[in-house]
């Protein structure tokens, strides 16, 4: 019987999940920068997954992005596994007591959501719940359509003839 019992507690504790996060965030800031600050606290141990979900309408941005956890002690210690925006992978340090993640400026097709795996893991006595945290920021920019290209290059074209017809006349 207390074999069966170990063995049952056993295979819950392999198969912990934290509490995972989904939430919207608003970006703030000019219509061509915008950015925003996201975090998360977990208070279970275990594996989550957390997804933020940002607010431009779907449309083509440079994107860059930071993640940056400090766990002094293993109750507040988060590790990264994995995060991607719309796919793209952010790079990521650890682990350890400091952790990091960013992804350098990369064009990215909107809407934008950031999925962030990790776990909490340490030795839970029950009386000491979990309080591991991070947070990080998002910066999108426009980019431009081809056709704004088009036109740029266009008018620099008849910039460019125009200098050169006066010079000629000159």
């Amino acid at each position: 019987m207390k074999t069966a019992m170990a063995l049952l507690l056993a295979f819950a504790a392999t198969s912990v999940q934290a509490d995972n996060v989904v939430t919207n965030v608003n970006l703030g800031g000019s219509a061509a920068e915008l950015s925003a600050a996201f975090g998360v606290t977990h208070l279970e141990k275990g594996a989550f997954s957390d997804t933020f979900n940002f607010s431009p309408s779907a449309g083509t941005y440079s994107v860059d992005a930071s993640l940056v956890t400090l766990g002094f002690s293993p109750s507040t210690d988060v590790t990264f596994s994995a995060a991607y925006i719309n796919g793209q992978e952010l790079s990521l340090s650890g682990p350890g007591l400091f952790e990091y993640g960013f992804l350098l400026p990369t064009v990215i097709t909107g809407p934008l959501a950031l999925t962030v795996f990790g776990y909490v893991d340490f030795e839970d006595t029950g009386f000491t719940p979990a309080s591991a945290s991070y947070s990080g920021t998002l910066n999108i920019s426009a980019v431009p359509e081809p056709g704004g290209y088009a036109l740029l290059l266009a008018g620099l074209g008849v910039a460019g003839a125009a200098a050169l017809k006066r010079r000629q006349e000159a």
